[in-house]
């Protein structure tokens, strides 16, 4: 007679996760420099503190004696902001989204520790979600943790996840859309929070509509379905019109501009060779598998057709970007995919496994996620992932040492700086990268026409790399050095150049 089973003593398969998801919470949370840093990073805080103070628009921070239509444009804009010249304010370059995000745990903790939370529970959720997904496209439940953890340990996704950038948060509420939509077959009712979840993504960057696509197949052609979809996204779309006529002008804009020249049928075939090479790297080359989808159409066709559509839609789009193929961080703009792309590759992986007579529950799927971790934790120290939080922090400590060592009423001339002094200080900001050597030279004679002492604020970059070489193409001059922070330096401006 066959004995009774036993049920195991310790639960592991709950408790495993559980404490898995707690140290990356803590390790998330020693590492994390959610700082006002270059662009991107303080252009969505200087964004989110504007929003908490009731206001989009920011006055420009002007020189006595120079009106600011005398002057080139982007003078007096710090990064992650365009002009109006003729008001003499700035507006946002950056969509709403996450500095939305951001207050919204800004009046629940404080605004001090709400921009390193709000990234820090979109981590853990991102990684929540890859495993409800997992489950939800027939994956076991090891299978389906063994795809939270190949994107935890993906050094892109640390990358992006300690930093204040919106790719993470895109992740995130693209799959939350994403998975509301294919339940909502089972609970029409959740077609509304497809809904909530698309105009979120949205707002934190608009080319998540394309996740409209993949949530297209998933829901299908329900009216019912589809009605509740744009009752969900309406808020969402009406604010992001009313934001975009206030601050634009336009109700279709957005603070980026004119982006088509950044699109070329020229860059895909050196993105393809990118994405070839960095994708196994940053999701181990387990991601191959993935290719292996097309064979299970047969049995699951409806979810094939919707993780290949998933998959692809992002990729393709961004194939023709000239960015993407810049850096391996520049595939942050692919993460909205990763998930299907995580699954799809482990689905092929557990039919393998079937093929070839692995029990569901096998003790390699322990050396598997072992793998996934050596793997994740060495080409994250080999690509600095884990730093970047340090890096960040040199802007607030720079914006610190300025305000201890300087006069309120200086004028700095900064670049890289600019977007975290406007954030952290109060200092008049002149962007050296935009005016010309004569520009400088009437910027130099109003600062001592006014009295305010004049300074510079650079990175090594900025400084010794011949595409920028701030002293000797804008800041024409005798410049005293008196003071660094780590490798920042700070400059005093002294005279002009001799005749």
């Amino acid at each position: 007679m066959r004995r009774p089973a036993i049920p195991p003593l310790f639960p592991w398969s709950r408790v495993v996760p559980a404490l898995g998801l707690l140290f990356y919470a803590l390790l998330l949370a020693h590492y994390m420099g959610a700082y006002a840093g270059g662009s991107d990073q303080s252009g969505y805080l200087n964004n989110a503190r504007m929003l908490g103070q009731g206001h989009v628009i920011a006055p420009m921070r002007l020189l006595p004696g120079l009106p600011p239509e005398t002057l080139p444009p982007y003078t007096h804009v710090p990064l992650g902001f365009i002009p109006n010249q003729e008001q003499a304010t700035l507006t946002p370059t950056y969509p709403m989204g996450l500095p939305l995000l951001m207050l919204a745990v800004a009046r629940l903790t404080g605004w001090g520790p709400a921009p390193g939370l709000t990234l820090g529970l979109h981590a853990l959720l991102g990684l929540w979600l890859v495993y409800r997904l997992g489950r939800e496209a027939g994956l076991g439940a090891g299978w389906a943790w063994l795809g939270a953890l190949l994107l935890a340990a993906s050094p892109l996704y640390i990358f992006v996840s300690i930093q204040v950038m919106s790719d993470m948060p895109a992740l995130v509420w693209v799959t939350a859309a994403v998975l509301c939509a294919w339940k909502s077959r089972e609970r029409a009712g959740l077609a509304l929070l497809a809904g909530v979840a698309l105009a979120i993504a949205v707002l934190v960057r608009p080319t998540n509509l394309l996740a409209l696509l993949p949530m297209g197949l998933a829901m299908g052609p329900s009216l019912r379905r589809w009605l509740l979809l744009i009752l969900g996204g309406l808020p969402g779309a009406i604010f992001q019109c009313s934001f975009n006529w206030a601050v634009y002008g336009r109700i279709f804009t957005t603070g980026y501009g004119y982006i088509n020249p950044s699109f070329s049928p020229a860059n895909v075939p050196v993105t393809i060779i990118h994405c070839a090479v960095w994708l196994p790297v940053l999701l181990t080359p387990v991601i191959v598998l993935a290719l292996g989808l097309p064979a299970l159409a047969r049995r699951q066709p409806r979810l094939v057709s919707l993780l290949a559509v998933w998959g692809l839609v992002y990729p393709v789009f961004y194939l023709f970007y000239s960015h993407t193929h810049d850096d391996w961080w520049y595939l942050r703009f692919l993460l909205p995919a990763f998930p299907p792309l995580i699954v799809a590759a482990l689905l092929v992986a557990q039919a393998l496994a079937a093929r070839f007579n692995f029990p569901a529950r096998s003790w390699w799927l322990a050396p598997a996620a072992l793998a996934v971790i050596v793997h994740g934790a060495g080409w994250s120290r080999h690509l600095h992932a884990l730093s970047v939080g340090h890096s960040e922090q040199v802007y607030a400590e720079t914006a610190a040492w300025m305000q201890a060592h300087l006069p309120a009423h200086a004028t700095i001339a900064a670049m890289e700086a600019s977007g975290a002094l406007f954030y952290y200080t109060d200092f008049t900001l002149v962007r050296w990268d935009m005016i010309s050597s004569a520009d400088f030279k009437r910027i130099a004679a109003a600062c001592t026409a006014a009295g305010r002492p004049l300074y510079a604020v650079l990175f090594p970059f900025e400084i010794e790399e011949a595409g920028w070489s701030a002293f000797q193409k804008h800041l024409a001059g005798h410049w005293t050095p008196i003071g660094t922070v780590r490798h920042v330096s700070i400059w005093r401006y002294d005279s002009p150049p001799a005749p």
